[in-house]
């Protein structure tokens, strides 16, 4: 299997782009590094099994779409799962972590709900549940589909989602914003691949 872990926000043209924010002990904490430490856990526990790891952290999210789609063609005999690797905001009452597939794709379902039912399980102690939601351009999640939609046109050996796992403004979610929940969301997510993939 090849994983292309997408950390988004970062590395776009021109933009000092860090995603979400909040304050934790008078330090702000960005999205972009708690993407960082979940997407090294989720590589070295990949790595260690063998699969192929590629991290995105430039370009247009169209460009990075596209580049999944070229490693998909490169290698048409491997499953490619593409991860929009992402961490929620806006939900200080929030206990939950968030997959989103686009709402053509069996193959971005299949794979939301592996990553989602490892989250769930592994992240119990800090959330209630993970779940699995369509995206629709223009409906239904529809500022998540930015995120993913160009998977839409890779080959059928690929399939995408846009992963939220915590909310970094929840208090319930404040342990998995450290070095240690880092490590428990990323091996979530790498467990999840490999589970969709039928390792």
């Amino acid at each position: 299997m090849i994983v292309v872990l997408d950390r988004q926000h970062y590395g776009k043209p021109g933009k000092d782009d860090k995603g979400a924010q909040t304050q934790i002990d008078g330090e702000t904490v960005y999205e972009i590094d708690l993407t960082a430490g979940y997407i090294d856990a989720a590589v070295a526990l990949l790595s260690a099994e063998g699969h192929t790891v590629h991290v995105l952290e430039s370009g247009w999210y169209s460009e990075r779409h596209e580049r999944t789609a070229e490693i998909a063609r490169d290698n048409p005999h491997d499953l490619v799962a593409y991860v929009a690797c992402h961490v929620n905001a806006g939900g200080a009452a929030a206990s939950y972590g968030l997959v989103i597939h686009d709402a053509r794709s069996r193959s971005g379902l299949s794979l939301a709900e592996a990553i989602a039912d490892t989250l769930g399980t592994v992240a119990a102690p800090h959330m209630d549940r993970a779940i699995v939601r369509a995206a629709e351009r223009g409906g239904t999640w529809g500022r998540a589909m930015t995120t993913i939609s160009g998977i839409w046109d890779a080959p059928a050996n690929c399939a995408g989602v846009c992963f939220e796992p915590m909310f970094i403004d929840s208090p319930a979610h404040r342990e998995l914003l450290t070095p240690a929940g880092l490590q428990v969301i990323g091996h979530a997510l790498a467990v999840g691949c490999m589970t969709w993939a039928g390792q």
